[in-house]
């Protein structure tokens, strides 16, 4: 079974998109089933044979591919199937193509649309190719009802592939680098909450950062952390900070490398993750897997990948955030039971699974396609 994988998305500096399909693909070699995958990757991205910082060997081949040329090299390259991975299905195989579309929030909030002439170009290309596709491919049960109805899909051309959890995210106790990490980053406290998401509006630091202001003066001993690209189009995590007078609370870290990044999941007293909208959601994961304890939105595909294991609040209600933080934080007890259930909770949810799940589509296209 030959399949290519648009592999474009790991280029560059991957956002979520860029990692899933990463993790995908390895996971997809790591199977070491009767799969024959090409990867395809814009002409001048190999280095030495192979994507810049792609550390796991081969297995695979990539090819470069222009966008003139994609169309033609589902025949050029004899494919059974191609998978476009974001949204896109540059050429089909002999029994077609599949597309992954992870969520919808720019068709439901066009107006955070970074694009010349709005979302509405996108939105009718991408439904295009979601009927063009034999099925389509998401992350969670919210977003398969949100193309369900955006595009009038019908559900059962839509199959639910959660995505998994690395293992590089894992406790890390080191308490030293800690000390260390909190020097470079100047956080006034030894105890800090966590936000990771940037100032993309859909993240919703502002009302997180409202709803600190109303209870920083009984969390005295407390820290904000927030983690992310600081300048938005649409929000400016400093002038926000500013405008709220937290300057001495609050740290705007930026983009931190995954080593900070392990530490700070596995010493915040809380992670608070009140996004407005996700198909996924990776962060709650993530911090789950380093045993911080976890808040997140009552809303979309939060309560859906978050489960019991953490606290669920509505994300644009700054007063009920504020005493829902204050609660977890003086409650150790529930801190404590929040970290446990996280630590189950993340056992469902792995690349190695999802890589089977990905590899019983691919069968089933074939085989259907074979007759």
């Amino acid at each position: 079974m030959r399949v290519g994988f648009d592999a474009n998305p790991i280029l560059g500096d991957r956002g979520g998109v860029g990692w899933h399909t990463y993790y995908l693909l390895r996971a997809l070699v790591n199977l070491k089933e009767d799969l024959e995958l090409i990867a395809y990757v814009p002409p001048g991205s190999l280095k030495g044979g192979a994507v810049p910082g792609w550390e796991h060997g081969s297995g695979f081949r990539w090819v470069e591919a222009g966008k003139m040329m994609m169309p033609w090299r589902g025949k050029l390259d004899r494919l059974d199937l191609f998978h476009g991975t974001n949204y896109k299905m540059r050429t089909v195989g002999r029994a077609g193509g599949l597309v992954t579309i992870y969520d919808l929030w720019l068709d439901r909030a066009p107006h955070y649309s970074r694009k010349l002439f709005g979302q509405r170009a996108s939105h009718l290309r991408t439904r295009r190719t979601a009927w063009r596709a034999r099925l389509v491919i998401t992350i969670s049960e919210y977003s398969a009802r949100e193309i369900e109805s955006l595009y009038g899909l019908p559900r059962d051309r839509i199959v639910v592939i959660p995505c998994g959890v690395s293992e590089e995210f894992r406790p890390t106790p080191d308490r030293r680098a800690l000390a260390e990490l909190a020097r470079r980053l100047a956080v006034p406290t030894e105890r800090f909450l966590l936000f990771v998401g940037g100032a993309d509006p859909r993240k919703n630091h502002r009302t997180f950062l409202q709803a600190f202001a109303r209870c920083a003066a009984g969390l005295p001993d407390h820290s904000v952390i927030l983690v992310g690209d600081q300048l938005h189009q649409f929000g400016d995590m400093r002038e926000t900070v500013r405008a709220l007078g937290l300057d001495r609370r609050v740290v705007c870290a930026g983009i931190v490398p995954m080593a900070d990044l392990r530490l700070l999941y596995s010493h915040a007293d809380l992670f608070v993750f009140p996004s407005v909208y996700e198909g996924f959601g990776m962060p709650v994961l993530e911090a789950m897997a380093c045993g911080a304890p976890v808040m997140t939105s009552s809303r979309t595909a939060l309560p859906e990948v978050a489960g019991d294991a953490a606290v669920l609040v509505n994300p644009e209600d700054a007063e009920e955030l504020a005493d829902a933080m204050i609660r977890v934080l003086e409650n150790s007890a529930l801190r404590d039971t929040l970290r446990t259930k996280g630590f189950e909770r993340v056992k469902q949810f792995t690349w190695e699974r999802a890589a089977h799940q990905t590899m019983a589509v691919y069968r089933e296209l074939c085989a259907k396609a074979q007759g």
